[in-house]
């Protein structure tokens, strides 16, 4: 079996598993119930009982198949070295958090750390945009085709936009769902389990923020007035880039691939410090 096969099984196995959990989420929240089982505090729902178990079994069944893809994903996961040799030893991180890891992340591709911070969201500089266009209403001046889909081409513009953020009228520069599930989900994860990131990273950074007169690129607030919630997810990023920037090295070196310093570090000289 190719790598391209055991990702492409990855993929499908972490989106299938979303799908059920939406499900189940979705009932219980219909029901009035909480994930561990107790009552919401919701209006009570008017229901006959023998209804509303059929609903229960319909959430419960949901969650059976969540619990039934994880262990499947875990099988896959053990064909790829970064999982062996590494992921699996990061506290924090689960099956889930590495299936969007491998699924996601193409480490041949990624020939620096940059390239997995743009792929996340987490590069805050401009690049240049990208465009969705019907393929008969194409010309060269729009700039250059870089892939296609159905009717339509994709097309790299000269108009440059923030790397972290939605432009209207381009596509997303990064992939939405994966800056979701590793600064929503990941991060938690770490901070919850205490792991070295969090501990060397996301909470010194935060207290550094909290004392830092400096403004916020591309807004008028200085760190230091800005609320709790966005210190704490600019913190959050920071300690998931730094993860990022490990997992590049290790994951490259096992794949005999060549590692190449941050631009900043390589250019500049300077070095990422909490």
């Amino acid at each position: 079996m190719s790598e391209k096969e055991d990702v492409n099984a990855v993929k499908m196995l972490v989106r299938a598993r979303e799908d059920f959990q939406g499900m189940r989420k979705r009932m219980d929240n219909r029901i009035g119930r909480k994930a561990n089982g107790e009552k919401q505090k919701v209006q009570e729902r008017v229901m006959r009982f023998d209804d509303l178990e059929t609903f229960k079994a319909i959430a419960d069944n949901a969650k059976e198949q969540e619990n039934f893809i994880q262990k499947k994903l875990k099988k896959v996961l053990k064909r790829f070295n970064i999982y062996n040799e590494w992921l699996v030893d990061v506290k924090g991180i689960g099956e889930i958090a590495s299936g969007w890891i491998i699924g996601e992340y193409d480490i041949h591709k990624a020939t620096t750390v940059s390239k997995l911070w743009q792929f996340t969201g987490l590069n805050p500089g401009m690049v240049r945009g990208i465009k969705r266009i019907k393929k008969e209403k194409y010309k060269e001046s729009n700039g250059e085709i870089i892939g296609e889909m159905f009717d339509d081409v994709f097309v790299r513009t000269n108009k440059m936009v923030r790397g972290d953020k939605l432009t209207e009228g381009f596509v997303a520069p990064f992939n939405k769902n994966l800056r979701r599930a590793m600064v929503g989900v990941m991060a938690d994860g770490f901070i919850k389990q205490q792991n070295s990131y969090a501990l060397e990273y996301y909470y010194p950074y935060k207290m550094r923020l909290e004392q830092e007169a400096n403004t916020i690129v591309g807004e008028d607030k200085k760190w230091c007035d800005v609320s709790k919630g966005i210190r704490d997810r600019a913190a959050k990023r920071y300690m998931v880039k730094m993860f990022l920037k490990d997992l590049y090295v290790i994951w490259r070196q096992l794949e005999g691939l060549p590692v190449r310093a941050p631009y900043m570090e390589e250019y500049l000289g300077k070095k990422h410090a909490a």
